[in-house]
């Protein structure tokens, strides 16, 4: 193996090292500041709760793919309001992706339209939702699926990375009764945008699920130095390997009780406030404590309680006795 190759796959270890350990913390703080610009709206008149929000960015943060991603931002647009397409940008043109609300929603599939013109090709230009006419859209695809009953649409664009990589076109469809919440639409497109290149930079720095991270790059040179002959000692990969295991454990712990933490916010805080977390959270508790055992329960890990550690340093604060009479440790 060449020296660049060598310096590359130390650089590819120690970059995969570093998300990993970001992600939890960076998943929560985009959860956490979505849901107070949610909770910060000020509800259109006749528009829907704030909460079929929240569920809306919740559904599109547990997608496990790009694909769900789009699915769930669909389904999120369609409460607000009566008809929604999604077009995916190619170039200069953009492709019906899915639709929902329409008559047929599999027509949506099969439509290919200019990304250069109309209200499509100012919200590409300049990367913000705009309003208008739906013929300004594209007067074809409105005699395709039919005008909706105000003539208007909203069109968004879905920014990743800096670039426009889709378009929802959002109108009331034949609801005369409906509205379309363009502030709602507009901060589902920007939280999906966040979780699409989330997912991605996921992909880009960590090849493997996060309980099967590599080893980190400071354990893979000590380990070739370890065991190169002529040394005089013995190798070092067994010591290597278990250290790497044990690296392992915390980091699944430490995600397990990140999870717990992020969707029990409430009740963290209550708990603590009473001093009662592992009553109010053992169902949840109690299910990672099992998915952590299943995984390290039969191995040299498992006496270290990486698992109870991180409960109580994350809920608690390393204050144990926030856990409760009831908490076993």
């Amino acid at each position: 193996m060449s020296r660049s190759v060598k310096i590359q796959a130390i650089i590819e270890e120690a970059v995969s090292e570093v998300f990993e350990a970001a992600l939890p913390k960076l998943r929560a703080e985009i959860i956490t500041r979505t849901v107070q610009e949610l909770e910060s709206l000020e509800p259109a008149p006749g528009s829907l709760p704030t909460d079929l929000l929240k569920a809306a960015a919740f559904s599109i943060q547990d997608s496990a793919s790009q694909a769900e991603i789009l699915r769930h931002l669909l389904e999120g647009v369609a409460r607000f309001c009566g008809r929604a397409a999604l077009f995916v940008i190619k170039g200069a043109s953009m492709n019906g992706w899915q639709g929902t609300g329409f008559e047929s929603n599999e027509v949506v599939k099969t439509i290919n339209l200019s990304a250069a013109n109309g209200l499509a090709g100012s919200a590409l230009q300049g990367r913000s939702p705009v309003t208008g006419r739906a013929e300004e859209f594209d007067a074809g695809f409105v005699s395709t699926v039919g005008a909706p009953v105000d003539g208007n649409c909203v069109v968004l664009p879905l920014v990743v990375k800096e670039k426009v990589a889709a378009l929802i076109y959002a109108d009331v469809g034949n609801l005369p009764d409906c509205t379309v919440d363009a502030s709602a639409l507009a901060l589902l497109c920007r939280f999906t945008a966040l979780w699409l290149e989330l997912t991605a930079l996921r992909k880009a720095g960590i090849t493997a699920a996060p309980e099967e991270a590599h080893v980190p790059a400071p354990a893979v040179a000590g380990a070739a130095v370890a065991a190169a002959p002529g040394d005089g000692v013995p190798a070092a990969a067994p010591v290597a390997e278990e250290d790497d295991l044990h690296k392992k454990a915390r980091r699944f712990a430490r995600l397990l009780v990140d999870e717990i933490k992020l969707y029990n916010q409430a009740k963290v805080a209550e708990g603590r406030q009473s001093r009662d977390l592992y009553d109010r959270l053992k169902e949840d508790i109690e299910k990672s404590r099992a998915a952590f055992d299943k995984k390290f329960g039969a191995s040299p890990a498992a006496s270290a309680n990486y698992f109870t550690q991180e409960l109580i340093r994350i809920l608690a604060d390393n204050d144990v006795s926030l856990m409760g009479v009831t908490f076993p440790h």
